[in-house]
């Protein structure tokens, strides 16, 4: 599989939930990113309370050659509800934002304990393929938590996060059926190469109410660490690193604008990162960084 075929375009920077985005910006990054040859995008409905998948709508509409995969169970304004009811409900209301008849994958939006069985949501993911409204059904993992290996090999695909900092999904999750997809490749921003540890978000920043104080100057400790190894660019080397890695099916990278395509593009044409390097960042990781015990539980 080539690096730009694993290539997912996520949209929840886009949303709004991140900070404002122009209209204008939003359709214009969108339409770039087909031009560019990507052509798969990753959406939910809380993203913006709707607004994300609208937007996804307005610009693709039922364009074939485009594939959206977004998410159920987390409920605009409503929380989490993964009755088959409720996920119905969810898929009816997405299909009508996104104007087209049908999504790529459809997900579970990080179940955690609301959800104990998994038979009915699997019904329901079964009935929906049948139907031809859904490919694929998946679920989006909620980061750590402990599922049960032999329920997330029933899914066609397992969506979860795994970067520099975080590599627990790669190394312990089972694999699915088709697709293992990895998103925060960046690592919520933290690897772009621009947070510092006085970093502070706006208050309409969603990362404002946990990337601060003591869990930002950790988490800058072991971006410090991994700087050490390579005077590669840190986007540069967390894009390629997970582009490479043989058990990652897809990577969903977050855009704010078409500027960011740019590095992307650089990334994907770049020569794959040294043997040695990639063992050394991994070993790295393994080793919580060279950081004390005390401070594990302030780790991305």
């Amino acid at each position: 599989m080539s690096r730009k075929s694993k290539v997912v375009i996520g949209t929840w920077s886009l949303s709004g939930d991140f900070g404002r985005v122009d209209l204008k910006n939003i359709q214009t990054t969108l339409e770039d990113c087909a031009k560019q040859g990507y052509t798969e995008f990753d959406v939910a409905p809380v993203y913006g309370i709707g607004f994300m998948e609208s937007c996804l709508g307005n610009v693709f509409g039922g364009d074939n050659n485009i594939k959206i995969s977004t998410k159920c169970g987390n409920h605009i304004l409503a929380g989490k509800d993964f009755s088959v009811e409720a996920l119905r409900r969810s898929l009816d209301n997405s299909l009508k934002r996104l104007k087209r008849d049908s999504v790529h994958t459809l997900f579970l939006h990080n179940p955690r304990t609301e959800l104990d069985r998994f038979e009915s949501v699997l019904g329901f993911m079964k009935e929906e393929k049948n139907s031809g409204r859904i490919t694929y059904g998946g679920i989006s993992a909620a980061k750590g938590f402990p599922y049960d290996p032999e329920t997330l090999r029933q899914f066609d695909a397992l969506q979860d996060d795994a970067n520099l900092l975080y590599l627990d999904a790669i190394e312990s999750r089972p694999r699915p059926k088709k697709y293992f997809y990895v998103r925060s490749p960046l690592a919520s921003g933290i690897l772009s190469g621009y947070m510092t540890r006085e970093t502070v978000f706006a208050q309409d920043d969603c990362r404002s109410q946990w990337l601060k104080g003591e869990r930002l100057i950790s988490i800058m400790k072991r971006v410090d660490e991994i700087r050490k190894r390579t005077e590669l660019p840190l986007p540069n080397l967390a894009r390629r690193f997970v582009l490479d890695m043989k058990e990652i099916d897809k990577v969903i990278f977050g855009v704010k604008s078409s500027s960011h395509l740019a590095g992307l593009e650089q990334d994907i044409c770049a020569e794959p990162l040294p043997e040695k390097l990639v063992h050394e960042l991994i070993q790295l990781y393994r080793q919580d960084f060279g950081l004390s015990s005390a401070e594990k539980h302030l780790g991305y």
